[in-house]
């Protein structure tokens, strides 16, 4: 059940009206209903799968508590995600595979190793552990969600919330304008020439990796505030997921504000325990008696970063596509940590020219393109793909051949021109800290509801014309 479909906008106008004509304390259990309706939608087989899951690790959180500091249950557990999740990448798994899996497994997973540090107490009750982990916003493409967070609020007695309703139906709207107008419309314009990478150089492959750029943000990002939009409405917060992206001026801050919760995720469980290891802890002594503060710091953080991206590649599938483009990142950010103390020392020789606005904007542009570079790994289907993209943007500049391009999709790159200017104000007051929703809901009525109704409008008009396009991330 897409997000984007009829469908799901009755669902979720049934579930909405049960949620809030029951009692309170009965609210959770119409919850899990509606999670359960929502999932087997996908498919009996992966209801099915996902009712194995939460058992399994249901199970194994109550046996981690019992047990105490004995660690072998809590590495059972692992194992047990771990391998699903490596069985399910495969070949065989991939036909069989249920939808959102490597999205809630790894919800799973860290809410085994949290009752594991003592950090959460293990749920007794199955139903309420099964509503956390089945919460149908966050199920197939996340974001990750804390137990401790998300838990206090789904077993909370919520009462109608006007002023938060409000802002999860605007948070819906303008999810539905990043996927259905953006996303899918530059979908049209750019599937050609990622099938193969031929027939196509020079700036009009630059385009395409830029517009690849915006789609797979607006894709995403649109998804997630679908997901936190309908979760409003039920009187439930999800953690953020994105913070303006393509605002950031390195890599490093581009995936702090990137796909937020993957990174928090693999910080918590991956990278601070590794540098807690044995050889990190004896790479800190060594470097220490040897009085290099540098190297203490560093070297383990480069060990943590280097595994902490190779696992992540991995969770995005067992393709060296995928692999490459977080190995690119990863190293990126790595030789960035290494040259750090050149970078200041050079920015120390002029400040008010290396601090200046103009330089953040130049210093975002890079971002910007470098991101967008990394992409062409993580789109195409192949690394042999990937490559013939990349050798043809450097055949020639090709001006004429850009212009032809755009001009044979002039009627998509017009229907997008106007959200994205959308797009970028509301980025651009969300990264100056602006509360775009409040500034809306102060204007006066008359023209705040002509806003809306030109939204839903703009979105109805504008849509892609083709059959639903699933959400870019739902297959991992």
């Amino acid at each position: 059940m897409l997000f984007t479909t009829v469908t799901f906008a009755y669902f979720m106008a049934i579930l909405f009206l049960i949620y809030y004509i029951v009692p309170a304390k009965f609210r959770w259990m119409v919850l899990l209903a509606g999670n359960g309706y929502f999932y087997y939608q996908t498919g009996y087989k992966s209801f099915l799968f996902m009712i194995g899951t939460i058992i399994l690790s249901y199970t194994f959180g109550i046996l981690i508590e019992k047990t105490g500091k004995k660690s072998y249950i809590m590495w059972l557990a692992v194992l047990f995600v771990v391998s699903i999740l490596v069985v399910m990448r495969t070949s065989l798994g991939r036909t069989i595979a249920p939808v959102g899996l490597s999205f809630y497994s790894m919800i799973t997973l860290g809410y085994c190793i949290d009752v594991h540090r003592g950090s959460v107490k293990a749920q007794r009750n199955i139903f309420k552990y099964a509503l956390f982990v089945s919460f149908f916003p966050h199920v197939i493409q996340g974001p990750f969600s804390d137990y401790n967070e998300l838990s206090s609020q789904l077993f909370a007695e919520h009462k109608f919330d006007y002023n938060l309703c409000v802002r999860g139906m605007y948070r819906i709207c303008f999810g539905l304008m990043k996927k259905l107008i953006i996303a899918d419309r530059i979908t049209y314009i750019i599937d050609d020439v990622y099938e193969t990478g031929d027939g196509y150089f020079g700036l009009t492959v630059l385009f395409v990796l830029c517009l690849y750029s915006i789609q797979l943000y607006c894709d995403f990002s649109g998804y997630v505030d679908i997901s936190a939009g309908c979760s409003n409405l039920l009187g439930i917060k999800l953690q953020e997921n994105f913070n303006v992206p393509y605002m950031a001026k390195s890599m490093a801050e581009f995936w702090r504000r990137w796909h937020m919760s993957l990174g928090l995720w693999f910080k918590n469980y991956v990278f601070f325990p590794v540098q807690r290891t044995k050889l990190c802890n004896s790479i800190r002594k060594y470097m220490k008696k040897k009085k290099n503060k540098y190297g203490m710091n560093v070297l383990p953080s480069v060990i943590g970063l280097v595994l902490v991206w190779t696992l992540i590649g991995l969770w995005h599938g067992f393709n060296w596509n995928y692999l490459l483009y977080d190995w690119t990142c990863g190293l990126i950010i790595i030789f960035s940590e290494l040259i750090k103390p050149v970078y200041d020392k050079v920015n120390g020789l002029a400040p008010k020219v290396f601090k200046s606005k103009f330089m953040d904007f130049l210093r975002i542009v890079r971002t910007f393109l470098l991101v967008t570079l990394t992409f062409l790994w993580f789109r195409p289907t192949s690394v042999s793909v990937s490559v013939n993209i990349f050798k043809n943007m450097f055949l020639g500049v090709g001006l004429k051949t850009c212009l032809e391009f755009m001009y044979w999709h002039s009627y998509d790159l017009f229907l997008i021109s106007f959200p994205l200017i959308i797009l970028f104000i509301v980025d651009a007051m969300k990264y100056r800290n602006i509360d775009v929703c409040q500034k809306l809901h102060k204007l006066n009525p008359v023209l705040r509801y002509g806003i809306y109704v030109a939204g839903l409008v703009l979105i109805y008009v504008c849509k892609g014309d083709r059959s639903a396009v699933a959400f870019a991330y739902s297959i991992f």
